[in-house]
């Protein structure tokens, strides 16, 4: 085990450091800084201006640098004096401790439907429910890092302005939050869909059948396009204006290239515009060194951007060196850097996201600006979004405002002050990072005398030099194996971590790892609870209901609830959450060896996935029992999926096929467009809408041109979340 750190304090100039020495077992003792508390002026050093500004023009230099996928009370939460919490509600109503977030966690669900189903109306309470938010009692979701696993992050947010009441832009994943940071839009884009590309192609560059669903603001349809777009961008504002411009991207072919934005606009990514303006993210270092940076910069990268599973201590380090350069830089005393991430990532975040329209706003992130003008140690608790960046960027520059996002936000010239003497350049020293994946692992309820799924896991060797592993082991009811020996440099290995209790109650184990490195011993600490109840299809990911018309009942699915206890099992309630129901055959009393059955159906009210709970409370310690439930409802339906016409002439008009439509719920369903391709034809009565319970026919003809085969389809857009609704068509040209 580590031992506890010493703590000291030491002046410099007008500025005190808070140190933090945390010795680790093998006698090394890292010296990491982690916290600036700022008293009066700033020292002026070499790369700070010495006379202050009047106004915003003294900033020449803006750089809107965007991370990945964490919202603010996953990295700030704890944050002295910012509005975070350390405890969550979840989907059953349980408040809970958010625990530790692992360096490298699994990548949770944050699209569209998921961000969704996390805000629920602005309760925030069901992070739980969104795959891969809780896996068997793991409760990834509802987890935080801590000063101490990001302390440079924590340092910049200290010494400058952290806003603490920023938010994604859309409530959705990477892509459509990154296409606000440059054109304050998306394109109605909300999901991607189809044929997903493979490798890092994207944007411009991915295959043609990759497609993009775009909901229609004002009519609700959902229609496909692919991800090559083209409406007006900052850069464009700033081309016009002769305002120089740079976006710092991972380069074609390498990780991180799906976040190059600039390639999902057509005009930009297919002229000169894009070769001139468009260069490596590793570029932006040393044109910062040189004083080469251009007015305003956008810059993203690849493995060190703080993207699940990606290391949030490599990313740190990342940022580290990246402000370190712009901070040495003859830029420094005329820059503005807004360190942003572009989603909450599945993280919990317990602030109520404002509706401003129907794509947005999305969940909270952090955001810190630092500038020799911002605000030393504040706290801005001014809305904000990735729009506010822009229009701040406008504001200096005399641009006009590209939508109606950047128009209305707030612009964040609260968190400057453009008289003060001017900051100093804050200088951190990157961090020896961990070579294991996680310090904790939380397994939830498991059955007595029995194995819980296994969570795995990974070494990674960080260094220079091959490290070598002497021995893994586990203490408690925690089980082990590995595939680790030696470990070269970049070299990884795996451990599988189960839990079998023997008895009920909570569990405390670890893990530890021997090994050659100066950290050594490595610990991950281990948690589980003993349970004496089993629920047949409880494992992650629980019940899978299929699609289902809306309002409408599936066929119930039964599971079994055994006590496998020596005493009787009390049962106080049996529960859903979401579009499901349950009825069961326990009374308040499970006996000894006994069981009872619980019939679980989903009937669907709203369109898309849907996600819920069966949550059953008993006397037993690991209660409440919760099964995870799944199930899609459609506002349409549409028969047949598939048409053939045979053989027909050349030239001649086949007698018409039907498709029927049909809109179930309560509220009509809208249509937007009913097409065909190559020789078919079509004809409708849908009209702009199908009544709720109502439904509508197309009508589809096959005239060839010429002999053979002919494939084909028909694409109805409505506004169901599966729209487009595609029906294959084929027939062959015969003479």
């Amino acid at each position: 085990m580590f031992a506890l750190p010493f703590i000291f304090a030491v002046r410099v100039g007008h500025r005190v450091l808070t140190l933090f020495v945390r010795p680790f077992a093998a006698g090394v003792a890292v010296l990491a800084l982690l916290t600036i508390t700022v008293f009066g002026q700033q020292v002026s050093h070499s790369g700070a201006t010495s006379k202050p500004a009047a106004d915003i023009r003294v900033i020449e230099h803006i750089v809107f640098l965007i991370k990945e996928n964490r919202s603010f009370d996953n990295y700030f939460g704890q944050f002295p004096g910012a509005n975070g919490a350390t405890t969550g509600i979840t989907s059953t109503g349980q408040i809970i401790p958010l625990r530790h977030t692992p360096d490298q966690v699994v990548d949770i669900a944050h699209e569209w439907v998921s961000a969704l189903t996390a805000i629920d109306g602005g309760k925030m309470d069901q992070f739980d429910l969104i795959p891969f938010g809780d896996m068997n009692g793991q409760y990834l979701a509802y987890s935080q890092l801590t000063q101490f696993d990001i302390p440079n992050y924590w340092a910049y947010a200290q010494a400058f302005t952290l806003a603490d009441n920023m938010f994604s832009s859309v409530h959705g994943d990477s892509f459509e939050n990154h296409l606000y940071t440059i054109a304050a839009q998306s394109g109605g884009m909300i999901a991607k869909k189809h044929n997903s590309p493979s490798g890092s192609k994207w944007g411009c560059d991915a295959p043609s059948t990759f497609q993009l669903q775009v909901l229609d603001e004002v009519s609700g349809v959902i229609s496909e396009v692919f991800p090559c777009l083209d409406f007006q961008t900052l850069a464009d504002s700033l081309d016009s204006a002769g305002i120089s411009w740079k976006y710092y991207a991972p380069p074609e072919g390498s990780a991180g290239y799906t976040f190059s934005t600039y390639d999902e606009i057509n005009h930009i990514r297919n002229t000169s515009l894009w070769s001139e303006h468009v260069v490596s993210d590793t570029q932006f270092a040393a044109d910062a060194a040189s004083g080469n940076l251009p007015a305003v910069s956008w810059l993203v990268t690849g493995l060190n951007n703080d993207h699940p599973p990606n290391s949030s201590c490599q990313g740190e380090n990342w940022t580290v060196q990246t402000l370190n350069a712009l901070m040495q830089g003859p830029n420094w005393s005329t820059s503005a850097v807004f360190l942003t991430w572009d989603d909450f990532g599945g993280f919990y975040d317990h602030v109520p996201v404002p509706p401003v329209d129907i794509y947005g706003l999305g969940p909270r992130v952090p955001m810190i600006i630092i500038s020799p003008y911002a605000r030393p140690g504040n706290i801005s608790h001014t809305q904000y979004e990735y729009t506010s960046v822009l229009k701040f960027i406008e504001e200096r520059y005399g641009l006009p405002p590209l939508t109606t996002r950047d128009a209305d936000a707030n612009d964040t010239t609260d968190s400057f002050d453009f008289t003060q003497t001017p900051l100093s350049p804050l200088i951190l020293n990157t961090r020896s990072c961990p070579i294991n994946s996680a310090s904790n692992l939380y397994f939830g309820g498991q059955q007595l005398n029995t194995s819980s799924p296994s969570q795995t896991v990974t070494v990674t060797n960080l260094r220079t030099s091959s490290i070598s592993v002497s021995s893994i082991a586990t203490t408690a009811n925690f089980n082990q194996t590995n595939n680790c020996t030696t470990l070269k440099p970049k070299g990884t290995c795996t451990i599988n971590v189960s839990f079998v209790p023997t008895g009920t109650g909570k569990t405390a184990g670890t893990l530890t790892i021997t090994d050659s490195d100066l950290t050594s011993p490595q610990v991950v600490n281990l948690q589980g609870t003993g349970s004496n109840v089993s629920i047949t299809s409880s494992a992650y990911p629980g019940v899978i209901f299929g699609t289902l018309p809306l309002l409408s009942t599936s066929t119930p699915r039964v599971l079994t609830l055994t006590n496998h206890g020596s005493s009787t099992l009390r049962i106080f309630s049996v529960e859903t959450v979401g579009d499901f129901t349950a009825t069961s055959t326990c009374s308040n009393r499970v006996v000894p060896g006994g069981s009872c059955t619980i019939s679980v159906g989903f009937k669907p009210t709203s369109t898309g996935t849907r996600y819920g709970n069966l949550v059953i409370s008993t006397s037993d310690p690991a209660s409440p029992h919760t099964v995870r439930l799944t199930g899609t409802g459609a506002a349409v339906s549409w028969s047949p999926t598939s048409l053939n016409f045979g053989n027909q002439v050349i030239n001649k008009t086949s007698s018409p096929l039907s498709v029927v439509i049909r809109a179930s719920g309560s509220a009509p369903v809208n249509v937007g467009s009913v097409s065909t391709t190559a020789s078919y034809a079509q004809t409708n009565n849908c009209g702009s809408s199908v009544p709720a319970g109502g439904s509508c026919t197309i009508q589809i003809t096959f005239a060839p041109t010429q002999i053979g085969s002919v494939p084909g389809s028909l694409t109805i857009n409505d506004a169901d979340l599966s729209s487009p609704q595609i029906v294959t068509l084929t027939g062959s040209g015969v003479n």
